[in-house]
């Protein structure tokens, strides 16, 4: 079974683990969540009201198997005390916001009809964590390399620099920063008088 998922998602038989293919639901249903939310209070539209509350329920579930899925991550990739660090306040945001999503949702399952302003507010926090731990999440992958497995170095791929090829440069290990430098420093060398103006 999970060769023939490999041959139609290749990418998804490369992971390490699922954590990072679960992380886009919570995050994307917990903002909507809060957008509609935020909606259905100013313009006291129950519709919208209807909407977070089942973008809240699945943000809910998906945070929860977000969260088990990063707990078997963190015991499954290898690596080092910093990274160990952030991994453990990456796991305490995550925790925090599925249990504030979860405490909203009983909160909603009940019927309680008041406290709208103060769900609201929980909302913003929750939303609040959540990015916070999301940047942890990704400093861990693009600073790090967590669970990224490294690219085999070859001939360089010559791309297109502002419209003039590059030189034959080794790009491997640039910064952007060392890019822009490059991308500048072969349009200050172009030879601009051949161009007719």
């Amino acid at each position: 079974m999970w060769d023939l998922i490999g041959k139609v998602l290749p990418g998804i038989s490369e992971m390490m683990n699922i954590h990072p293919m679960l992380v886009h639901f919570p995050i994307a249903l917990l903002n909507g969540f809060l957008l509609m939310e935020l909606l259905a209070f100013i313009l006291k539209k129950e519709e919208l009201k209807n909407a977070a509350t089942w973008m809240l329920y699945l943000g809910t579930l998906g945070a929860g198997a977000t969260v088990a899925a990063g707990f078997s991550a963190a015991s499954s990739v290898p690596h080092n005390e910093e990274i160990h660090a952030i991994m453990t306040r990456h796991m305490y945001f995550g925790i925090t916001v599925f249990l504030l999503s979860l405490a909203l949702s009983v909160w909603r399952l009940t019927g309680i009809k008041k406290g709208a302003p103060a769900q609201l507010v929980m909302g913003f926090f929750m939303v609040t964590i959540m990015a916070f731990g999301a940047d942890l999440g990704g400093l861990m992958v693009y600073k790090y390399g967590v669970a990224v497995k490294a690219v085999p170095q070859s001939e360089p791929h010559d791309h297109s620099m502002g419209g003039h090829e590059s030189d034959d440069m080794d790009m491997r290990g640039m910064t952007l920063e060392d890019l822009e430098k490059e991308k500048k420093k072969s349009h200050d060398n172009h030879d601009h008088g051949a161009h007719e103006h």
